[in-house]
């Protein structure tokens, strides 16, 4: 075991170099955690603690150190430290003796350990003595590195002088730190390096008054001082329970000056300042505790404040506490106050703007009031037993609440209109204010034309509807203006005048803008009528070329789309698209125009320019224009637009076809149109002389009875001047007859010439010379004449007006007896053609399908067709004159053409079945045209009879004169300045014509009912409810703002009803009811079952009827037979052709 024991001798030598690093290691630590903590201690002083545990931390550490190190030792000693096995050391023993072969001492102790196991043991022995000669001769503390440790000792005597040098430079303070931490368990405090003390100290103020505190240093001059103000005692307010810091600098006189504010409570203060870096041994350096004691002035503890609103405005009062410092309120508001202070009161008073209003006091509370009347302020003054204020009063800002002026916004009318022959105006306002209203009212004023130089009529009434109890309202309802007795020509200016109810400073009143509602003359109606119609002439004309243009364009670009191979080109396609927008243009123009007729047709109606007659045809007309554009053209331009995207040219071009066709039927009804509107212009002027004329014999006939019953020479000249106005209107009729004469001469030459006659006429001549002989006499104050001058013009206006009527009817006779004759004409070949066709159809049944005849039958059907094809012209043309071709009419025709034409593709083919199926279609059509025909001759004929609805609007106009009456009486009736017995006798006289108006309106409602026209009757029902209340009041003498209101309600829906029933008149159509009952008749011979041949065979019987000569009463009868006949339905049973 020789190797073995060398070995322990080198593991006992690197045990002690190390156990020597270690030391030296550790003396190092010690040392330098010792200078570490005697520097800490000199700066910051730590207290006994802290030292405690860095003591405590070393000592740990130094415990831990030494059971690490016999941890160690034992690990070594049972070989299981890697740096102090057998195997390491023997490595470096190998390097150090055997630099060749290192491995040579570590084979020599692996051989040694296993002797007992080698089988050559004299040769191992030899191996292990040889080896064990050679190291035995090394020291093993020669083979041990000692490097590491001389580099420890180097660096410990480094540590150890450096140590020693800062303790020789810093020896007084390292000298009080280790003697510090020798007496670990004692505090010691850092040094301060100065003082800190008030030259104030404390002192006594009032409160709410305002101190300064001075801090002087000594030793070192701090660059700042803080001085914190701490309150003694803590209250609810935030203000004077707050700590209160300042901060000053030295000033020039070497002292911290510290201004405070207002102080309310005691405050004790000190001066401190803080240490800047966290090196500073010393913390803070703080002054003495001083205090600043402050007496209490009297304050408010509890301030209410009470606005009390005027009565007027209807606002709560409002409770307002002292932190708002801004009293608002309207005008007249009494504003009570009530406060409580912190001490007893000797009295209180308020500064309100220059004055001074004392308050009562009792002990510590006190209360005044005081009326808002402008815009001030006001602060309130505390004064106690000592004779001390409060301090600086809060001043209270009083700002007065503007009460606006109420508010008026006209929605309608607008600002100028003109008034209609009801002369009623609706309006419709909406008003505000802040608080409510007082009254509305319309004020207006009558304006004559200058040249009669009559004044003025200004007056004014008060609108009912007024709710004054609300602050925003929208009052709809009307003004009647008929009582105003307005002529032509006259202006009626009006506004609207709002007051609020302000009590305080009066009402205040708001004027809306001005209105104007004129009085047109009929001739400016007319004439304003006739431009407009001119210029919906010209825009059609204009229309009319635009679509010819269009239908070229079209038409060229289906040739260019037929020449064109793949796709189109760009240019092509920008034209498609330009043709696709020039048709949406026109469309649109033609809605403008549309548009521009009912605008027209209402403003006719408005002021009743035409008779039910002409509106009729108008309103035909105007739904002749919607309808125009046929769906197919709207559809063609969403084809031709997705045909476009898709470049589908076959598609393109079908779409381009129609979208042609459409337009040459959209200008050919355009064509018709113009022809018609020429011809209804005609009638218009000839309603427009009726018109004018009456209103001018109405006029004529008022002055007349001025003249007669003439008692005040100051209407003199108002009656001369106004028959002068109807001279003039009557040059003007005179002047219009020749314009009437030249559009009626392309329809009616007779009448034409009538007219003529009556421009020319002696019944003219007098009355111009008799109304200016009126006028003459009535300059000349000779009464007398004048009033036989006056009734003489006043004859020959009348016999004008007959022989004009005459005309007129006789003009419409003639249009109706011409365009009926034209009509049974188109009838009778309708029939024929009927009759042709029924014998072809036999002719073509008794035919094979090999026959010979099927030429000649092909060109007899295609003769019929010629003679459909003449007579449809002549419905073309016949519908440029009137509205009796309808569109019914059309599609049967159209139905019958179509069914001929496949008649003959069919006997072309040999079909005779079909052939006969559609010549029974074309039969059918032609039959339905026919009767189509004879109902609007009949409806031509009978148009002229009277509607009956003159009658009950003529009745329903006096029952609306006389509740007007009524109503203009209960307004008079003021309650409150009659006897009992007036009130009485006025109310007996009210009940006594409302229930006459009562039994008239029973009347009526019974005549409408009787006469089957149930429509409006729910309106007229509606009145007679009111009616019955307002009876029911006025029988017990009642009568207040309710029965006001429904007298107001009972004549604004006679007004209603009034135009509803106009408007029914114009609207209503004649209708015949056949019998509920189907009665059938079977004459011998027996009539056939379908359809087509029982119309052909009674249409035949009727026209022979009608050209019997039978009388005018006898053909009425007859036609009224037939008409009858025509409504059987009869079941059709599809005939089977074997």
């Amino acid at each position: 075991m020789k190797i073995q024991k060398y070995l322990r001798s080198v593991r006992k030598e690197k045990i002690k170099i190390d156990l020597a690093s270690i030391s030296f290691i550790s003396l190092i630590i010690f040392t330098a955690l010792l200078l570490i903590l005697i520097l800490l201690e000199s700066v910051f002083y730590f207290p006994p603690l802290y030292k405690k545990l860095i003591l405590l931390a070393i000592i740990l550490w130094s415990i831990i150190i030494m059971i690490w190190l016999v941890i160690s030792y034992i690990i070594i000693k049972q070989n299981r430290n890697k740096e102090y096995s057998w195997n390491y050391l023997a490595m470096i023993i190998g390097k150090a003796i055997f630099p060749k072969n290192q491995d040579t001492a570590l084979n020599a102790f692996q051989i040694e350990s296993q002797i007992n196991s080698n089988q050559s043991k004299d040769l191992a022995n030899n191996f292990i003595d040889k080896t064990a000669q050679k190291i035995t001769n090394v020291d093993p503390n020669d083979i041990i590195d000692k490097s590491p440790l001389l580099n420890i000792k180097l660096i410990t005597t480094i540590v150890m002088l450096t140590s020693i040098v800062i303790l020789s430079i810093y020896w007084s303070q390292s000298a009080d730190a280790f003697y510090r931490w020798k007496n670990y368990n004692e505090e010691f405090l850092a040094p301060k390096p100065f003082k800190l003390y008030s030259l104030t100290r404390s002192q006594h103020i009032l409160g709410g008054e305002e101190t300064s505190i001075t801090i002087v240093s000594e030793g070192e001059d701090p660059d700042s001082v803080l001085l914190r103000l701490t309150p003694t005692q803590m209250t609810l307010n935030r203000r004077d329970s707050s700590i209160i810091e300042l901060k000053s600098g030295l000033n020039n006189d070497g002292v911290y000056q510290f201004e405070l504010p207002e102080l309310f409570q005691d405050y004790e203060y000190n001066a401190i300042v803080n240490a800047k870096y966290f090196y500073q041994a010393w913390q803070y350096v703080q002054s003495a505790v001083d205090t600043i004691f402050v007496t209490d002035r009297p304050k408010l503890n509890n301030f209410e404040i009470k606005i009390i609103p005027p009565t007027y405005s209807k606002l709560p009062v409002e409770s307002l506490d002292g932190s708002i410092a801004l009293i608002q309120g309207l005008k007249g508001s009494l504003v009570n106050i009530n406060l409580e202070s912190n001490r007893i009161l000797k009295s209180c008073f308020i500064k309100l703007n220059d004055s001074v209003n004392f308050f009562e006091t009792k002990e510590d509370k006190a209360s005044g009031q005081f009326v808002i009347d402008k815009d001030g302020k006001f602060s309130v003054h505390l004064v106690d037993p000592r004779g001390i204020t409060n301090r600086d009063p809060i001043p209270y800002h009083i700002s007065i609440l503007p009460d606006n002026y109420p508010v008026i916004r006209a929605i309608s009318p607008p600002p100028v209109i003109t008034l209609g022959n009801s002369q009623i105006i609706q309006y419709k306002l909406e008003i505000e204010d802040d608080y409510g209203f007082n009254s509305l009212q319309l004020a207006y004023e009558i304006r004559r034309p200058k040249y009669l130089g009559v004044e003025p009529y200004i007056a004014m009434f008060k609108i009912p509807d007024l709710n004054q109890d609300t602050t925003k309202q929208l009052i709809k309802t009307h003004w009647n203006l008929s009582d105003l007795m307005l002529m032509p020509d006259d202006e009626v200016y009006y506004h609207f005048e709002l007051s609020d109810n302000d009590e305080i400073s009066g009402p205040k009143k708001t004027i809306s803008k001005t209105f104007i509602a004129k009085v047109p003359s009929l001739s400016d109606l007319y004439e304003k009528l006739e431009k407009e119609e001119e210029n919906i002439n010209d825009q059609i004309s204009e229309n009319i070329d635009d679509l010819m243009v269009l239908k070229d364009e079209i038409d060229n670009m289906k040739l260019d789309i037929l020449k064109t191979e793949d796709e189109l080109k760009w240019e092509d396609q920008q034209r498609v698209k330009e043709i696709m927008n020039e048709a949406k243009n026109e469309l649109k123009k033609m809605k403008n125009i549309s548009d521009a007729i009912e605008s027209l047709m209402e403003q006719s109606e408005k002021h009743e320019l035409f008779n039910p007659d002409l509106m009729k045809k108008f309103k035909e007309l105007s739904n002749l224009l919607k309808n125009i554009i046929p769906q197919s053209l709207l559809d063609n331009l969403n084809k031709t637009q997705k045909s476009l995207e898709e470049m589908d040219l076959q598609s393109l071009q079908e779409a381009l076809e129609s979208m042609s066709n459409n337009i040459s039927e959209i200008e050919s009804e355009l064509d018709r149109y113009i022809d018609i509107f020429k011809r209804l212009q005609a009638e218009q002027k000839l309603t427009e002389l009726e018109n004018r004329l009456e209103k001018l014999i109405q006029q004529k006939d008022k002055l007349d009875r001025d003249i007669e019953s003439f008692d005040n020479t100051s209407d003199e000249k108002r009656i001369w001047q106004e028959e002068l106005r109807g001279l003039e209107e009557l040059t003007d009729i005179n002047d219009e007859i020749q314009e009437a004469s030249d559009l009626i001469k392309p329809f009616s030459q007779k009448s034409s010439k009538r007219l003529d006659e009556l421009k020319n006429s002696i019944n003219f001549n007098l009355a111009s010379k008799n109304i200016e002989t009126t006028i003459s006499e009535l300059k000349n104050n000779n009464i007398k004449s004048a009033r036989s001058s006056s009734q003489l013009s006043l004859n020959n206006l009348n016999n004008i007006q007959r022989e004009l009527a005459s005309i007129q009817q006789e003009f419409q006779n003639e249009t109706v007896s011409e365009m009926a004759k034209k009509l049974e004409k188109i009838m009778r070949d309708i029939l024929f053609i009927s009759k042709e066709q029924e014998k072809l159809r036999e002719e073509t049944l008794s035919l094979s399908r090999n026959s010979s005849m099927i030429k000649e039958m092909a060109n007899k059907q295609q003769i019929i067709q010629d003679q459909l094809n003449q007579t449809i012209k002549q419905m073309i043309d016949l519908s440029k004159e009137t509205f009796s071709i309808t569109p019914q009419i059309g599609k049967s025709i159209g139905k019958a053409n179509n069914a001929i034409e496949q008649t003959k593709s069919d006997i072309t083919n040999r079909d005779i079945r079909n052939a006969s199926k559609n010549q029974n279609r074309a039969m059918e059509g032609l039959n339905s045209a026919a009767l189509n025909l004879f109902q609007s001759v009949q409806q031509m004929q009978s148009s002229g009879s009277a509607s009956g609805f003159e009658q009950f609007l003529k009745m329903m106009q006096q029952m609306a004169g006389q509740q007007q009456g009524l109503n203009q009486q209960g307004m008079n009736l003021n309650l409150g300045q009659m006897s009992n017995n007036s009130q009485q006798q006025i109310l007996q006289s009210m009940l006594k014509g409302q229930k006459n108006i009562q039994k008239t309106l029973q009347e009526l409602i019974k005549e409408i009912q009787q006469s089957g026209r149930q429509q409006g009757n729910g309106d007229l029902n509606g009145i007679a409810k009111d009616m019955e209340k307002v009876i029911s009041d006025l029988s017990e003498f009642r009568y207040n703002r309710k029965t006001k209101e429904k007298q107001r309600r009972i004549l604004s829906r006679m007004l209603d009803s009034q135009t509803s029933l106009s408007q029914r008149g114009y609207k209503d159509e004649r209708k015949s009811f056949s019998s509920d009952t189907t009665m059938k008749y079977i004459s011998p011979g027996g009539l056939p079952i379908d359809l087509g041949q029982r119309q052909n065979i009674a249409l035949d019987a009727l026209n022979r009827s009608l050209n019997s000569g039978y009388t005018r009463e006898y053909q009425t009868m007859i036609k009224r037979y037939f008409n009858s006949m025509t409504q059987i339905e009869i079941q059709k049973d599809e005939e089977i052709i074997p």
